[in-house]
């Protein structure tokens, strides 16, 4: 376990560099697409087992990777020669089980000067089947993220997904749909990233794909999801749940 902790650590030392740089003069679209980016990119992600916590002595802790397609943000408004590369940022999630199967996570990016953002979130999932002769279930999952990056833009984030998931052995793999909405505001003044200049709101809603996979090591687990609006984001997670 020691070993895994150490190994997320040398990651976010190495990935988790640099911070999402904002292009400017954005016109309408091109605020609704840098909402699409960054806000559902941003979205909260489940990354742990499909199977509920289980009451409450159920609880999870994990520290988990995620990437951000930031390279796509270069495409918008006054466009760059150079576009930046994906952001890869660390995350924090504990999750604690409730009753009749609930579950609630709690995330938020951890301090650091290297990335010029900050974002906080929740999963509240509702385990509400499971097949009696066969390691399948079914849940409902509720999930909100409010991100602020480089005091540019912010969004807040919302959606509900079903999942369904199945366990073997020591692996669950899991699968899930939904809609999801994201609201952003661009600043104006005299640090605008608008045509306008003037501070501007947009909302976009759109679909969330989701398949992913999880490892368990005893108290350990290892969990890996990969998420699809009209962008594609990766992430992983290593943690203890018991």
């Amino acid at each position: 376990m020691k070993f895994a902790f150490s190994l997320f650590i040398i990651l976010i030392s190495r990935f988790a560099i640099a911070g999402v740089e904002i292009p400017n003069g954005m016109t309408s679209s091109d605020r609704q697409e840098a909402v699409r980016i960054l806000g559902f990119g941003t979205s909260s992600k489940i990354l742990s087992d499909p199977y509920p916590l289980g009451g409450f002595q159920g609880f999870e802790v994990g520290l988990a990777v995620e990437n951000l397609p930031a390279e796509d943000l270069g495409r918008l408004g006054n466009t760059v020669s150079n576009p930046q590369k994906d952001v890869t940022y660390p995350k924090i999630s504990i999750g604690k089980g409730l009753y009749e199967n609930v579950d609630a996570f709690v995330n938020f990016i951890p301090y650091t000067q290297k990335l010029d953002q900050t974002q906080y979130g929740g999963i509240v999932r509702w385990g509400f089947y499971q097949a009696k002769y066969l390691p399948l279930t079914l849940s409902t999952m509720a999930h909100f993220n409010n991100a602020n990056l480089n005091n540019q833009i912010t969004t807040r984030t919302v959606g509900m997904d079903l999942i369904g998931g199945i366990n073997a052995d020591s692996v669950a793999l899991y699968i899930g749909i939904g809609p999801i909405q994201s609201r952003g505001r661009f600043i104006g003044g005299g640090s605008s990233v608008t045509d306008t200049g003037q501070l501007e709101m947009e909302t976009v809603n759109g679909i969330h794909t989701m398949i992913g996979a999880n490892v368990r090591l005893s108290s350990l687990f290892i969990a890996m999801q990969i998420d699809r609006y009209e962008n594609t984001t990766y992430s992983g997670k290593v943690g203890v749940r018991f």
